[in-house]
């Protein structure tokens, strides 16, 4: 096992990644905070951050870690029980900062301003790990691919059947995207089997896809177009000529050491 060097967000870090000028001393964060518990009857979830603002309503702790490190649920380990089991309602904005700079900021830069309220709000510690793991190797079938070329690679005002450029939809058991390659593919099916999917099939060019299964039971009710549909791994084979073969290889894993319950303000 490979430990990587302790990595919390300080100033001279945050400064680095949000491209902070060097005359500007002080790193961009959240100047605005608030944290709450979410009402108890509350049946809806939503994430949003965009360039200056973050609104988040019956969210866990741990999804939001899940966001602010860009990682599956199975690259996150040491979670206390209740991060994963109580909900908030946060909100958090940028108001000392300029438009100009707010427009311009990246994803990279977005995470890492969830990541300083993490730190700020939560007293968030962590550190990073490479570990050994069950993954899947993403291969042609034995019938051989069945890809479709993206219609109109790069071009963002031609995209078949979608209003963005590179987009896609995901939900329990269907997924379906414009000009992806594939290994951003492999990364869309890891989120649902929360496991590493390393594409092994060779291919280059970008694709448009459409890929839908059954699914679980436990998570999304059977209609009678549910019932006639293959489990995943017959549905990649059949629609898309791809296999999954199980396998073993170095997957990074965030450690919390720290995480504070937070109080009401």
């Amino acid at each position: 096992m490979r430990r990587a060097v302790v990595s919390v967000l300080s100033a001279g870090l945050l400064s680095a990644v949000l491209g902070v000028h060097a005359q500007n001393a002080t790193p961009l964060t959240y100047d605005v905070s608030t944290v709450k518990p979410a009402a108890p009857n509350n049946g809806s979830m939503m994430l949003n951050y965009g360039n200056a603002e973050l609104k988040a309503e019956n969210i866990t702790l741990a999804w939001i870690l899940q966001s602010a490190f860009h990682a599956r649920k199975d690259q996150i380990s040491a979670t206390p029980d209740w991060a994963r089991e109580q909900h908030f309602d946060i909100s958090a904005k940028l108001v000392a900062t300029d438009a100009a700079t707010t427009d311009k900021l990246s994803q990279e830069q977005q995470r890492a301003l969830l990541l300083a309220l993490l730190v700020e709000r939560f007293g968030l510690k962590y550190h990073v790990e490479t570990k050994d793991m069950a993954t899947y190797d993403l291969l042609p079938s034995k019938k051989g691919l069945k890809l479709t070329p993206a219609a109109y690679p790069g071009d963002k005002t031609k995209q078949v059947n979608s209003t963005c450029s590179g987009c896609s939809m995901w939900d329990t058991a269907a997924v379906s995207g414009h000009d992806k390659s594939v290994p951003v593919f492999a990364d869309m099916l890891a989120n649902t089997l929360e496991r590493t999917v390393n594409d092994r099939t060779g291919y280059t060019g970008t694709i448009d896809f459409k890929l839908k299964w059954a699914p679980d039971l436990g998570t999304k009710s059977a209609s009678d177009e549910d019932a006639s549909l293959p489990p995943l791994s017959q549905a990649l084979e059949e629609q898309l000529g791809l296999h999954l073969q199980p396998s073993r290889g170095p997957v990074k894993v965030y450690v919390v050491d720290h995480l504070d319950k937070p109080s009401d303000n």
